[in-house]
């Protein structure tokens, strides 16, 4: 733990990530009523804020290997913290989603460079111990968003659940300066020759992407609105592959795509994302449409899943000084497709609620550990690269889930959503689980025999 210290302004910085994404969710009706907008337009607040994190955090995590990690860091707090104030004090919605936008280019800023610093600045022994308290610390943010979400609204205000993070912001940048930062040395610093036309296509693209897969629910796949943006988006794509095999300083070094081991954690952590959104979508229709309960008791009921989420980040820095964290993930992964098929035939409520609970802790851990695993499969030069790609792959592919998934659940059976639906969507979604976790657990086998070496005798 005394190691874990000197990094709790990183912490600081993703408990505020987590506590604000999941706390708005409640309270956008109340903000809609204050600002005179409706709900429905004000999910641009978690849109807006979703594309700006997924577009920018592959060139965050190039910045923050050519500038340093720590500078990056801070940077990206400073600019969520400031984003978090003018989101408490806007009265125009327009404002706000706005805001959040900055919001999300924060959030790109800080997330790849919290590991890549990590990854840097301990050594083996370290590093699992210190990873495990900052994913516990995101995971109590989890757990809190709907608690903060909900009793803010309705009590002290909405805007609080914006600036809270403020005071957070501050003591994290005060703090975090004593923090040992770390670059690639082999990287030029003059910004000017940072590839510059790798970042404007990634980012169009991925932007371009998530506003097709955002409208396709209102539009549908063959409306206008929404093939232009995907079309244009894959189009952008292309040419940042294109253009990465060229570029002298690439944001995305062409080796880093063969890596096979680093190929097979970013699928098996996207799969285990998208395994905790399709399951918290699901549950929700299950728990208030299928099973009728008021929104309050359902969000008792999901309790228990943020228990298991929150619990992931302890858990894993424990286990990963004990096993490699490629396996543990391997495991976690695994054991997603029980948890899912668990809750997908799960009768009593009881039983429900402790399979959601199940699928909180090793939906979260497999999308979890892999963030640590990938540091343990590249050079520590290579970190927030690595890391930047890996969580682009969780964020913007993991919206694709959602809406197959949810596509899945509306196409089977009559409307509105049945329990047949439900079912199908998070049986399938196990079965690729599965597949992953043998798939991983393959790819980490030889590794862990060969890495892992009998702990030194106390002296």
């Amino acid at each position: 733990m005394r190691a874990s210290l000197p990094f709790l302004p990183v912490a600081a910085g993703l408990f505020c990530i987590q506590l604000d994404f999941f706390s708005l969710g409640l309270a956008l009706p109340t903000i809609a009523a204050e600002l005179g907008s409706t709900v429905t337009n004000l999910q641009w607040l978690i849109s807006g804020y979703m594309i700006a994190l997924g577009a920018f955090l592959i060139p965050s995590g190039r910045l923050g290997d050519v500038l340093g990690r720590r500078d990056v860091l801070l940077s990206g707090i400073a600019v969520f913290g400031l984003s978090s104030l003018v989101c408490g004090l806007v009265t125009s919605a327009h404002l706000l989603i706005a805001a959040r936008v900055v919001q999300g280019l924060g959030a790109a800023l800080i997330m790849p460079a919290s590991f890549a610093l990590v990854t840097n600045a301990t050594s083996e022994r370290e590093r699992p111990g210190v990873t495990g308290v900052l994913m516990g610390v995101a995971g109590v943010g989890t757990a809190l968003g709907p608690v903060v979400g909900g009793v803010f609204s309705a009590t002290i205000g909405w805007r609080w659940v914006f600036l809270i993070n403020v005071p957070v912001a501050a003591v994290a940048i005060w703090r975090g300066w004593r923090l040992q930062t770390s670059r690639d040395e082999s990287a030029d610093r003059d910004l000017r020759r940072l590839d510059w036309w790798g970042v404007v296509t990634v980012a169009g693209g991925l932007t371009a992407l998530s506003i097709a897969v955002d409208d396709v629910g209102a539009e549908g796949w063959t409306n206008p609105v929404t093939v232009g943006p995907l079309l244009g988006g894959i189009a952008l794509l292309v040419a940042f592959v294109l253009r990465e095999r060229r570029a002298a300083q690439p944001l995305v070094r062409p080796s880093l795509v063969r890596n096979r081991v680093f190929v097979v954690l970013c699928v098996a952590g996207t799969l285990a994302n998208i395994g905790t959104v399709v399951y918290v979508v699901a549950a929700t229709i299950d728990l208030q449409t299928l099973r009728g309960l008021t929104p309050t008791a359902a969000g008792l009921a999901f309790v228990v899943s943020s228990i298991g989420l929150a619990a992931c980040g302890p858990l894993s820095g424990w286990l990963t000084t004990k096993v490699p964290a490629g396996l543990i993930m391997a495991v976690a992964v695994l054991a997603c497709g029980p948890a899912l098929v668990l809750l997908a035939l799960a009768g009593p409520l009881w039983v429900y609620v402790l399979a959601l609970g199940f699928c909180g802790l090793t939906t979260g851990m497999g999308y979890g550990l892999g963030q640590v695993a990938v540091q343990n499969v590249l050079p520590p030069e290579r970190s927030a690269e690595g890391t930047g790609v890996m969580l682009t792959s969780l964020i913007c592919v993991g919206g694709f889930g959602v809406v197959a998934g949810t596509a899945v659940i509306e196409s089977v059976g009559a409307a509105p959503p049945t329990t047949t639906g439900l079912a199908v969507t998070l049986v399938g979604l196990a079965v690729l689980l599965l597949l992953a976790g043998v798939v991983t657990l393959v790819s980490q086998w030889p590794r862990t025999r060969t890495s892992v070496a009998p702990a030194p005798a106390p002296a």
